[in-house]
């Protein structure tokens, strides 16, 4: 990684993620937050969805991880085959489904956990004063120290090998600088409207909001990522996966 950096540089990767998967972004927004007032407005969503709720819990963290390895491979997947700008399919796509399957289930343990948590510290309910302190806890701590820090250490993992020293080694300022700062702008762009309402939900209710907003999210997040680590001399042009 060069040391020369500019912000032009760090938000670059997000702007491209943004250009090329903007339809998939507005769809699943779109249908989060159409679900948030179907859910209060409609009796035969407020019943699918309360069933869907009280049958994730029944299963534990195991089907959490589970949905949100579906949610954030399979599901997106099928959109952008549909919507996307890269609709063909190789084995070297098909490979990298498979990692992001393993890894996107680790990430639904972890953010069933930070609700809980978030649950306990703030409680629950529509009211500013439970929602905006949720959105500063994920938004200033979790985010930026905790989620993506550990996501682009599973991509220094596919890109060095398994190698804890290595990984350790590459640790530190410039490579936060240079692979987490770009994931954080487009992430706060995505996430801002859709955590405003899923915050505003029961506890029960916010994981399966997040399996579906999650969808839209892990493209550009995959996109983002897996970019980084070129050799030197070569122009940083990221590679669509």
């Amino acid at each position: 990684m060069s040391t020369a950096w500019s912000l032009r540089d760090a938000i670059r990767p997000g702007l491209l993620a943004v250009r090329n998967y903007y339809r998939v972004f507005l769809f699943f927004q779109a249908i989060a937050i159409g679900l948030y007032f179907a859910y209060y407005r409609i009796p035969a969503v407020h019943h699918a969805v309360d069933a869907f709720a009280h049958w994730k819990t029944s299963g534990g963290l195991l089907l959490s991880a589970l949905l949100t390895a579906l949610a954030g491979t399979i599901l997106p997947e099928s959109v952008r085959t549909l919507v996307g700008p890269d609709r063909s399919w190789s084995r070297t796509r098909f490979r990298k489904l498979s990692w992001n399957f393993l890894f996107f289930a680790v990430n639904g343990l972890l953010v069933d956990l930070f609700y809980v948590l978030q649950a306990f510290l703030f409680g629950q309910g529509k009211a500013w004063s439970v929602v905006l302190p949720k959105m500063a806890l994920d938004f200033f701590a979790f985010i930026p120290l905790l989620a993506l820090p550990m996501s682009v250490s599973y991509f220094l993992w596919l890109e060095l090998g398994w190698s804890p020293s290595r990984i350790l080694r590459a640790w530190g300022w410039p490579l936060y600088r240079d692979r987490v700062v770009p994931l954080i702008i487009p992430d706060f762009v995505y996430w801002g409207p859709i955590l405003i309402f899923l915050y505003g939900l029961p506890l029960n209710l916010q994981v399966p909001f997040f399996l579906l907003a999650f969808s839209g999210w892990s493209l550009a997040f995959v996109f983002i990522g897996s970019h980084g680590l070129e050799p030197e001399q070569k122009p940083k042009v990221p590679e669509k996966i």
